[in-house]
């Protein structure tokens, strides 16, 4: 190493002039090396830069670009009502979506297949979705663009239908919809013999649940619709298999027949008429419909009853009258059934389930009358027959005509005082109600009790044909000087009377 003093150059041992030429030859080729290498990575940097900031301008551009061809349109990926609408823009994505009306009717398909088609202008109807696929274009994100390629996003119209459901519910009412009545499977009787009538699938609806179903679809804008699908519908509940037990039991214990005997002629009740009384359950167990017997019995009253009517007679001597049945407590003749004892003997006579002749019963009061008539009386042409005591109560003339013939008859009675009401002989018809022998006869209030040999009662007040010795008998006795009520007769021909009449007679009195 040198170093200067007094104006000259010194060197050390160390340091020569040569060496020194080397080693800053050494140190600017040192220099231009780091030189050459910063500039080389400073060139790398800016190439690096100008690479980068070129994607990332591609991408600005690419970006805005989307956005700005996104405006006005419906992101990809965007359905209303299950229509793809991507890429469109208001107008026609408005015009693609067709859930309101595609033509210009309802079509509401049947059971059987076919279409009732009822015009929209029958029922003032409009339908417009634009107002809702406008709100969802309005809440449309541009710069969501890119997102929308990956996700797919769904809208749902709710619509808003305007019709007169008046007018539709009236055509709906009144449109034939099917032509037969759904009907379980049931027994019929034919020929003497239950056979299975086979369940029915209807193709009548319930109209109350059609209308229901229909407005509720013509209301969300649905005006293609079927009605298989609104459960108006019912399905038969009993079907020809469940019955093929009842229908082998049927015929084995409905194969019979009731015949009501009505002296004259009879009435039969057969196992076709039972069958319309009895209910089939889906188990295959019956009941029967007791009000259908109580009809059945009623008619049978309505057309054999005679009590309480009035009569056309055939006189002796004045011709056919027509007479009242007389005072009820008096008045006992005729039939009458008593029907609601008839309905529980029919009804136990059907489930013994054999074939039976019976009669009905019979009203039977607590004293033991039977209001049954005489057998014999009984005719298509009334019911007093040819056998009966007849008495003009005016003519004080009795007689008696057996099977038709003149059997008895005399002139030589007493009625009731016709003077006073109390007793007067009522008129009606009667029967011999009861037969006795040395009877005493009491009146209700004690005021007098009369012994007689022969007795023949024919009222439930005490009314009677009977002996008793008098002064006179026949003509205008009975006006000022007559019985009580009662018929007074001669002993003798009291007596052939009583021996001649049968119990049950018919009675009818006259004036």
């Amino acid at each position: 190493m040198g170093y200067k003093t007094d104006n000259k150059t010194q060197y050390t041992d160390d340091y020569t002039p040569d060496k020194d030429m080397s080693r800053m030859i050494s140190s600017a080729i040192a220099q231009k090396k780091k030189g050459q290498k910063t500039k080389k990575r400073n060139k790398n940097i800016a190439i690096g830069c100008t690479i980068g900031g070129g994607v990332i301008l591609i991408g600005a551009i690419i970006y805005f670009g989307g956005w700005i061809t996104s405006v006005g349109k419906f992101l990809p990926n965007t359905y209303i009502d299950g229509v793809d609408v991507s890429k469109m823009t208001l107008k026609e994505a408005t015009a693609a979506v067709t859930k309101g009306p595609a033509a210009d009717y309802l079509s509401i398909t049947k059971k059987d297949g076919s279409a009732e088609r009822i015009p929209l202008d029958y029922f003032d109807y409009s339908y417009d979705i634009s107002p809702e696929i406008k709100s969802f274009y309005d809440e449309i994100s541009y710069s969501g663009w890119l997102g929308s390629y990956f996700k797919t996003t769904e809208y749902e119209t709710v619509g808003e239908a305007e019709y007169d459901s008046e007018k539709l519910e009236y055509i709906l009412r009144n449109t034939v919809w099917g032509t037969s009545e759904t009907a379980d499977a049931r027994l019929d009787y034919k020929d003497g013999e239950y056979y299975i009538k086979s369940e029915v699938y209807g193709d009548i609806p319930d109209i109350n649940i059609l209308v229901d179903y229909v407005l509720g679809e013509v209301e969300k804008g649905d005006l293609s619709l079927n009605l298989s699908e609104s459960g108006c519908f019912t399905e038969p509940t009993v079907f020809s298999k469940d019955l093929e037990e009842l229908k082998a039991e049927m015929n084995e214990k409905f194969n019979f027949v009731i015949t009501y005997d009505f002296n004259y002629t009879t009435e039969t009740l057969s196992g076709a008429d039972i069958y319309d009384w009895i209910t089939v359950s889906s188990d295959g167990s019956f009941t029967v419909d007791r009000s259908k017997a109580e009809n059945y019995i009623a008619g049978l009253a309505a057309k054999y009853d005679t009590f309480m009517t009035t009569r056309q007679f055939q006189t002796t001597e004045r011709g056919v009258i027509t007479m009242s049945q007389g005072r009820y407590s008096t008045g006992q003749y005729g039939w009458w059934i008593d029907q609601e004892k008839s309905v529980d003997k029919l009804l136990e006579y059907i489930e013994n389930g054999q074939s039976v002749t019976v009669e009905p019963m019979y009203v039977t009061l607590d004293t033991g009358y039977c209001y049954e008539g005489f057998p014999s009386g009984r005719s298509a042409d009334g019911d007093i027959g040819d056998t009966y005591i007849e008495v003009d109560l005016s003519a004080q003339h009795l007689w008696y005509y057996q099977n038709g013939e003149l059997a008895f008859e005399t002139d030589q009675i007493v009625s009731g005082k016709a003077t006073d009401p109390s007793r007067k002989t009522p008129e009606g018809f009667y029967s011999v109600y009861t037969k006795s022998t040395n009877y005493t006869m009491k009146a209700a209030d004690g005021s007098y009790s009369t012994k007689c040999s022969y007795f023949m009662r024919i009222s439930f007040e005490g009314i009677g044909f009977h002996d008793l010795s008098r002064g006179a008998y026949g003509g205008n006795t009975y006006i000022n000087n007559g019985s009580h009520g009662c018929i007074n007769m001669r002993y003798s021909e009291v007596q052939k009377l009583y021996d001649m009449v049968e119990r049950g007679t018919p009675v009818i009195l006259y004036y």
